[in-house]
C-alpha cells in the first residue's frame, strides 16, 4: 500500500486530503506542523510528501530544501501545495525539483 505524509496546517483541508486518500486505499499519515516530519518520515516511511508550503509559524520552502539535502530523503517525491497567493508563485521561483498542487482544487 503506498503511503502518503500530509503536511497541512488547516485541519479542514487535511481531513478532505486525508479522506480523498484513504478512500482510495492509500495509507495516510496527517501532520499539522513540519516540526516532527524527518522522524516521521524515518519511521513511517512515506511514499510521497504532500506539503503545504505556508505552514503556520513554519517555511515549507526550508522543510523542502532541507528533504532534498539530506541523504535518505532526496529521493522522495514532494507535492507542495499553495493557495494560489501571489506570494505563493515568488515563493515557488526558486524551488527546483518540486511539484505543486493550488488549492482550492476540484
Amino acid at each position: 500500500m503506498t503511503r502518503i505524509l500530509i503536511v497541512e496546517d488547516d485541519p479542514d483541508v487535511l481531513d478532505v486530503f486525508q479522506a480523498v486518500l484513504e478512500a482510495h486505499h492509500y495509507k495516510v499519515f496527517p501532520l499539522m506542523t513540519g516540526r516532527p516530519i524527518f522522524k516521521i518520515i524515518e519511521e513511517f516511511k512515506p511514499d510521497l510528501i504532500l506539503m503545504d508550503i505556508r505552514l503556520d509559524g513554519m517555511d515549507g520552502r526550508a522543510i523542502f530544501k532541507e528533504i532534498r539535502s539530506r541523504s535518505l530523503t532526496a529521493h522522495l517525491p514532494v507535492l507542495l501545495t499553495s493557495g494560489g497567493f501571489k506570494e505563493d508563485y515568488i515563493l515557488r521561483e526558486n524551488l527546483t525539483n518540486a511539484d505543486y498542487l493550488e488549492k482550492p482544487f476540484d
